[in-house]
């Protein structure tokens, strides 16, 4: 099984952004998965140390795992 890294992403649901960390083994797989989500190459510039920790903190996601938190708003805008 290959080895799965960190992604930061952020769910851009039209009127602002939900901030979450997914562990996956590729960007492509979020892309299959959730092509809703944006994935950020680099942190940006206003989120602070503090809040890269908070987001894998509070909103740390595995690809393999159910969905929960962002992923369910993003799954429950599909719907609309």
């Amino acid at each position: 099984m290959t080895d799965k890294k960190l992604y930061l992403v952020v769910y851009d649901y039209g009127m602002g952004g939900l901030w979450g960390a997914i562990l996956a083994r590729s960007e492509d797989e979020i892309k299959e998965r959730y092509p809703e989500l944006g994935i950020a190459h680099q942190r940006p510039a206003w989120m602070t140390e503090a809040d890269y920790e908070r987001i894998c903190d509070r909103e740390l996601h595995d690809i393999d795992g159910a969905p929960w938190g962002i992923l369910n708003a993003l799954l429950a805008d599909r719907e609309k």
